[in-house]
């Protein structure tokens, strides 16, 4: 399933995919002009409910573009 956010004004997808266990995975990318960039690392995580996966993506999106934020700066 995939869902869109924005955190910061950045537009984040989490993707998150059950696996055969029946636990979920899942991954964020950030959309730039209509691209996805996948945000660095990855997590070979696995979580209980989709709910745990969308959130623990969305925090390693929010916590990126946090450390990019405080390298440049915060407007």
């Amino acid at each position: 399933m995939e869902y869109q956010e924005t955190y910061h004004g950045q537009q984040i997808v989490v993707t998150t995919l059950q696996q055969a266990a029946g636990d979920w995975k899942s991954k964020a990318e950030l959309l730039d002009s209509g691209r996805r960039i996948p945000f660095g690392g990855g997590s070979d995580d696995r979580y209980p409910s989709e709910e745990e996966a969308r959130r623990a993506a969305l925090s390693v999106a929010a916590g990126a573009i946090d450390r990019s934020r405080i390298s440049r700066g915060k407007p």
